[in-house]
């Protein structure tokens, strides 16, 4: 049986899951700000109670690389990339813009997720399937609410996500016969379960080992050195 283990610290929610070939074993997922790296490794440790399942039954493990909260996306990889490499299993990073398009593309409409940066600024990108295949329409990108929604212009009908949303709802907001679609608030935030499900494809197809795994900034920290860890 695989185990993958997914770890979601790029905003304020920490999320954490098992996942398993026919479906999610266990989440957990809380909201709060600057608790990630106190509350990280307790949760991986009940998420893996609740699963049944041994830290050494662990096949994989997945998270997300951002862009997102430099701090939380540093806690995040660096716990990844050690259990990954002391437990000599694959390591997948997924894009959490990603993640959170991911639940809504069934809906066959382009997904456009929306994380807040800093500086009255936003991250985003549209997602899209075409041949089967999650595919971005438009590549990650960190911009003003005010140039995302010109972007989004070009779209004759397109679902929004994400927290950054609600946080410029009257920068980002738009006719009702604009084609844009807003999705429930419930789905604002990426899930552990989601980051794993999409990195189990990739490790049953060619399994990745990229023990330097790092995160996806879309511009520079503000911070001195880089990620190094």
């Amino acid at each position: 049986m695989s185990f993958t283990l997914g770890i979601e610290t790029a905003t304020d929610v920490l999320s954490v899951a098992v996942y398993a070939p026919h479906g999610i074993l266990s989440e957990r997922s809380a909201y709060g700000k600057r608790l990630h790296s106190v509350r990280l490794l307790p949760f991986i440790g009940d998420v893996l109670a609740d699963a049944d399942v041994n830290l050494g039954d662990l096949t994989g493990i997945a998270v997300s690389i951002g862009p997102g909260s430099f701090t939380g996306l540093r806690i995040g990889l660096i716990t990844a990339r050690t259990l990954a490499e002391v437990l000599k299993i694959p390591l997948v990073g997924v894009s959490t813009l990603m993640v959170l398009a991911a639940p809504l593309l069934s809906h066959n409409l382009p997904v456009c997720p929306i994380l807040t940066s800093r500086r009255d600024e936003v991250y985003a990108a549209v997602y899209e399937v075409a041949d089967g295949k999650m595919t971005p329409a438009v590549p990650p990108f960190a911009a003003s609410p005010h140039k995302v929604k010109e972007e989004l212009k070009r779209f004759p009908c397109i679902m929004l996500v994400g927290e950054g949303v609600r946080t410029f709802k009257e920068s980002l907001s738009f006719p009702p016969d604009s084609g844009v679609i807003r999705s429930p608030q419930f789905l604002d935030y990426p899930r552990g379960a989601v980051v794993a499900a999409l990195a189990f494809r990739e490790m049953a197809v060619n399994p990745p080992a990229d023990y330097k795994l790092k995160p996806e900034y879309l511009r520079p920290p503000g911070i001195t050195g880089g990620f190094k860890a």
